[in-house]
């Protein structure tokens, strides 16, 4: 389900539009024989409009016309805003002294883009400047594709000493919308230009903050959200009495309570517009059944919408894969032969591994006496081994933060030490991007939308101050500017 469509019941003969294909940013609807609609549409996530469209049962002439020319007259309007807005969108000429080919996986010398119109519309060398386009010379930088972050929590943020539930116990929703509204913005000035939001996130409170970002009241990547977690009683909150859990439980995440009501929860999701569905394949003590996975795998597949899972120990990984999930969240403990499985099913990782210096910065805000980088690198050393082992045996490896913890700094900063964890794992600096970038947008389904530096790619980018490829650690957090959809959105001042 396209996440700009939304469903609102009328009195008035007319057909459900149940499901749309997306041509030049205008919504063509594919309309069925089915029962009574009216439907709300969101153009360039900004332009809302109605249609009201008779029943195919409805045979007076007089009406079709009347329809026909209502129909004609929004679609001249939806194309003259559209001209409009391309029209305010400056065309921008951008010369690159490194370049970072996410398709190809390799970093390019003095190439040179075209953004026109929020799109990227040429890529190469000796191109024409054009007409009044604005020139940003990265001469000395790195332009990449824009970052993508496909694990976040912008809804949560605990405290280093606290329970996982104490946040959403303890804050509204209100509160926890705009504290995320703030975090969005960390991520995009960071070069994060699209993120997947997968859960603790109270009642689809990330939606509304994807809403928020697309009409423009906040600055913010793209947004993918999953809505209220999939699983057992107990979710993620640990160590809570068990008379309570449930309670405190379903204020988070939605129960599964049987196969039917796993295909229901599917479908409630997808009538509040999320984009993915997440399961808990195995909390603390409790976790879904095969076939109550299976369930919400099918369900989801028939609404064309993806389903990964949290799972951590390789038997939880290796009964989401039989059960037909797209992903695979942490996979802290992997086998051999789970990871081959996984490889066999085209099924994605991502790991959500911390670099050195997210454990220095823990031990810091813990004010852990004696902590050395050579014991942090040391602690380390199985977490890399696995990684690097899952990326030489051909996983899809991508990059995903988990940044849900306050480290008191940065959230956006702190979410690319992921990215670091990947290069400190043995990947070079164009492997270590590529999670970020070209893998990410297959695993979110984006693939030909964003994630790469292509003509009719929307154009997401960021250019860093310095070479990426030669000082991967240190310039990966010089960002001099980022764009999104062929606007400037931050410039380090």
């Amino acid at each position: 389900m396209s996440p700009a469509l939304s469903y609102d019941s009328c009195n008035e003969g007319g057909a459900i539009i149940s499901r749309c294909d997306i041509i030049s940013e205008i919504v063509i609807p594919q309309i069925y024989n089915e029962q009574i609609t009216e439907s709300s549409y969101h153009i360039s996530n900004s332009f809302p409009f109605c249609i009201y469209l008779p029943h195919p049962n409805f045979n007076s002439s007089n009406h079709f016309m009347f329809y026909k020319k209502k129909l004609i007259a929004i679609a001249t309007l939806i194309l003259s805003s559209l001209v409009t807005q391309a029209q305010q969108t400056p065309t921008y000429f951008i010369k690159a002294g490194k370049f970072y080919d996410s398709e190809k996986n390799v970093f390019l010398k003095n190439q040179e883009l075209i953004v026109t119109g929020g799109k990227i519309t040429a890529v190469g060398t000796g191109l024409q400047v054009p007409k009044n386009a604005v020139v940003i010379n990265a001469a000395d930088g790195t332009v990449t594709p824009g970052l993508i972050d496909a694990h976040t929590h912008l809804l949560t943020l605990q405290k280093l000493t606290d329970n996982l539930a104490i946040d959403a116990m303890m804050n509204s929703g209100e509160t926890r919308v705009l504290r995320g509204a703030g975090m969005a913005r960390s991520f995009l000035e960071s070069g994060f230009t699209a993120i997947r939001d997968l859960g603790n996130s109270g009642y689809y409170l990330d939606v509304e903050l994807r809403r928020a970002i697309r009409n423009k009241y906040v600055p913010g990547p793209k947004m993918l959200v999953s809505g209220p977690i999939l699983s057992a009683i107990d979710g993620q909150f640990f160590y809570l009495p068990l008379k309570e859990q449930e309670k405190i439980t379903t204020s988070e995440y939605r129960v599964i309570k049987g196969v039917e009501d796993a295909k229901q929860a599917v479908k409630e999701h997808a009538n509040n517009s999320v984009d993915v569905i997440k399961v808990v394949a195995f909390g603390e003590r409790l976790g879904l059944s095969k076939d109550e996975m299976k369930a919400i795998v099918e369900t989801a597949h028939e609404l064309r919408m993806k389903v990964t899972a949290h799972a951590t120990a390789d038997w939880v990984v290796k009964d989401a894969v039989e059960a037909g999930v797209d992903g695979i969240e942490h996979a802290y403990d992997i086998s051999d032969s789970t990871i081959m499985l996984l490889k066999s099913r085209n099924v994605y990782v991502v790991p959500t591994d911390p670099s050195a210096d997210v454990f220095m910065r823990v031990g810091e805000v813990q004010k852990v006496k004696d902590q050395t980088l050579e014991q942090v690198n040391k602690e380390l050393t199985g977490i890399r081994k696995r990684l690097k082992k899952m990326f030489d045996m051909g996983l899809m490896i991508v990059n995903g933060s988990d940044m849900y913890v306050d480290l008191e700094q940065s959230q956006g900063d702190g979410a690319k030490q992921t990215i670091v964890a990947f290069f400190e794992s043995g990947l070079t600096a164009a492997e270590s991007l590529r999670t970020a970038t070209w893998n990410a947008a297959a695993a979110l389904g984006k693939t030909g939308q964003f994630g790469a530096l292509k003509e009719k790619h929307a154009a997401d980018l960021v250019i860093f101050n310095g070479d990426l490829e030669k000082d991967f650690k240190k310039v990966l957090f010089q960002v001099k500017n980022v764009m999104k959809d062929g606007v400037i959105v931050f410039t380090k001042q």
